[in-house]
């Protein structure tokens, strides 16, 4: 049987998912009517993960209890070189983003390209899979190139993922918060438990 105070933190968690979901829904329809704001969003959370990751490596190569001065080195090292890249991204958004662009574009090419050959040479697979699977390469490798053209039309994708991501982050939630419902792994380790 359930306390007060697990109730208690149930209910907030619950309200917190509600409240994380109507920001993920409203940073959605933020990126939907401007493209721009999520640029601008990929670019900042680019910046602040370089940032904390280099900042953790280099505290850990201050630590007292590594022993090994390689281990130190290379950690304050590559944690300088992330820091040096998080000023990078933030003093030069746009580089950043051709970058990112960049990457979106030979993720895509390399993805249809596995896809083909999956598709081509995995004849356990049924014959309609096979087919959906060579279609969806060709496709990824299509859109690659447009990428490759005109990296607007990867800035338009990018951004698109982003808006969609975030509205069902935040529609999923939001169901989570307002149903109260836990995992099945969760709820059969409190059933054990009691």
């Amino acid at each position: 049987m359930k306390t007060s105070s697990e109730k208690g933190v149930s209910k907030g968690i619950r309200i917190l998912q509600v409240i994380v979901g109507i920001i993920a829904i409203g940073l959605s329809i933020a990126v939907i009517i401007n493209p721009g704001f999520g640029i601008e969003i990929l670019v900042f959370l680019l910046s602040l993960t370089l940032l904390v990751v280099g900042i953790e490596r280099v505290s850990i190569g201050f630590l007292p209890y590594i022993k090994k001065s390689s281990t130190r080195i290379s950690n304050i090292v590559l944690g300088g070189l992330a820091i040096a890249l998080a000023i990078i991204v933030i003093a030069f958004p746009i580089f950043t983003i051709g970058i990112l662009v960049t990457l979106l574009a030979l993720g895509l090419l390399f993805i249809g390209a596995a896809r083909i050959v999956h598709g081509i040479f995995d004849k356990q697979t049924s014959k309609w899979s096979r087919i959906f699977l060579v279609a969806v390469g060709i496709l990824s490798i299509g859109i690659s190139f447009m990428v490759f053209i005109n990296p607007l039309v990867g800035i338009f994708i990018m951004t698109f993922m982003l808006a969609v991501n975030l509205l069902i982050i935040g529609i999923e939630s939001i169901v989570h918060g307002v149903s109260g419902k836990k995992n099945l792994a969760s709820s059969e380790t409190t059933t054990s438990t009691n």
